[in-house]
């Protein structure tokens, strides 16, 4: 390990300390995730995140952040709402620990303006999920009941395939993988005609 007094003068220690917390997030889940694991890993001192994080639950919001950020990002890229959709789950299947995390909002400060703003980015690139924005007043056909259901729907299914829920189904479907029995099952379960 290396020695704490030096490990100041490495470079960016907010950034190091999230990346090490992200590899034990990866390998290990929730459970791995704790202010010594992180610092140790890192190289630094038992109490060297508290000036950057305040805490767990504030590095936990940064990395929950960035998750935000990361899902942003794909739901970005997508044109259509299925496309969106599986943009969505693909990102939960890669990433099945930070995905809980960022919905275990009891874990996070909540407080924390970079999860506020982050998590705002991903709700707002999820609206694509809702497809049809009226015209009217800009906001999404059918209102936030429909934007809950679509996002339930998928998010749904995203947390099914993380837990390992669908494994039975996709085998008695005969599928190869895990993504095309998602997009049958995301086609499949109340898309409308316009899609």
């Amino acid at each position: 390990m290396n020695d704490p007094s030096s490990s100041y003068h490495h470079g960016d220690l907010a950034n190091a300390l999230l990346e090490a917390g992200r590899a034990l997030l990866a390998t290990g889940g929730l459970e791995a995730l704790s202010l010594r694991a992180v610092t140790r890993r890192a190289g630094v001192s038992a109490t060297a995140a508290v000036p950057h994080y305040g805490g767990l639950a504030g590095l936990r919001a940064a990395l929950a952040a960035q998750g935000y950020r990361e899902l942003a990002l794909a739901l970005g890229k997508a044109s259509t709402a299925h496309e969106a959709g599986m943009a969505y789950i693909r990102f939960a299947i890669a990433n099945p620990n930070l995905f809980q995390l960022m919905f275990r909002r009891t874990l996070l400060l909540e407080s924390s303006e970079v999860l506020q703003s982050a998590s705002q980015a991903a709700f707002e690139a999820l609206r694509g999920l809702a497809q049809g924005l009226d015209p009217a007043t800009g906001g999404i056909e059918g209102g936030a009941a429909r934007m809950a259901g679509l996002w339930g729907r998928v998010h749904g299914l995203a947390m099914l395939a993380i837990d390992g829920m669908l494994s039975p189904m996709i085998a008695a479907e005969g599928f190869d993988n895990v993504e095309g029995f998602l997009a049958k099952a995301l086609d499949s379960g109340g898309r409308n005609s316009a899609d």
